[in-house]
């Protein structure tokens, strides 16, 4: 039957083929191939990253932000080998820049390619206040369970397989306590919390497009947060948080997820 089928298959590739040749000769010096980089030329920064993943995009609004050129490399969920192998551990983002020793801990990456690629020192210190942190507290288990069981229906490339998604699942609900359909039922108690906690962070903004100040590891450490809250639909924007998000996702060239909000 095997064989059967592997002679059937050749017969039909071969009609096709016939089917695909053209009826004149063709010269085929006058289609160049198509142009390849060089290992030289290929970008010096590699990041292993997940596509919704907060703090892989911290490094990526500060690649985007100082217009650091970059190779981008995802990761497949279930993918343990790959981190292991390079870091010693299941994480990413994970930065090797050229060809130096691969570097984990999203905040750390940011501050070495901040003081080393892109001209000068961008960001300043955080300034550790407790109102933000007491806000990320506040709002983690809502964001956790409305973000996370929607992450999981993506076509991003981390979830473009089954075990990849299965793998998700388990990890994330040992994490939220509870399943992504217990989560997902809990919506409307839960946008209703996000959406007043998003209206008191409005007041704990000191500049236009700076939770400081000036630019910060704050602001790399929160838009990106903000950014994970696009997948959600139902979310009440105030228009200044809208503007902040907005702001970082045309400066850093960082996609938004609007248009698969769920």
């Amino acid at each position: 039957m095997g064989d059967f089928f592997c002679l059937e298959w050749d017969r039909e590739s071969t009609d096709r083929q016939r089917a695909l040749t053209p009826p004149f000769p063709v010269n085929r010096s006058s289609f160049p191939p198509p142009p390849s980089l060089t290992m030289a030329e290929l970008p010096p920064i590699k990041l292993y990253v997940y596509e919704h993943c907060p703090f892989c995009a911290r490094v990526r609004v500060l690649l985007g932000l100082k217009e650091i050129d970059h190779e981008l490399v995802y990761l497949m969920n279930h993918d343990e080998p790959t981190p292991i192998g390079l870091v010693g551990s299941k994480q990413v983002p994970i930065l090797v820049a050229d060809g130096g020793k691969p570097m984990a801990e999203s905040m750390d990456i940011v501050r070495f390619l901040d003081a080393n690629y892109g001209g000068p020192v961008l960001l300043k210190e955080s300034a550790d206040r407790e109102d933000l942190k007491q806000w990320i507290k506040d709002v983690s288990e809502a964001a956790m369970q409305l973000q996370m069981p929607r992450f999981h229906k993506t076509p991003f490339a981390e979830f473009a397989r089954r075990p990849s998604r299965d793998y998700y699942r388990v990890k994330k609900e040992k994490v939220m306590h509870t399943t992504f359909e217990e989560a997902l039922a809990r919506t409307p108690e839960l946008l209703e919390k996000a959406n007043d906690l998003l209206l008191s962070l409005v007041d704990m903004f000191k500049g236009d497009y700076t939770v400081n100040e000036e630019i910060s590891y704050d602001d790399i450490d929160l838009v990106t947060r903000l950014r994970a809250f696009t997948i959600v639909k139902g979310i009440q924007w105030p228009p200044k948080l809208r503007a902040y998000v907005d702001y970082y996702s045309e400066k850093a060239d960082l996609a938004l997820f609007d248009l698969m909000a769920q």
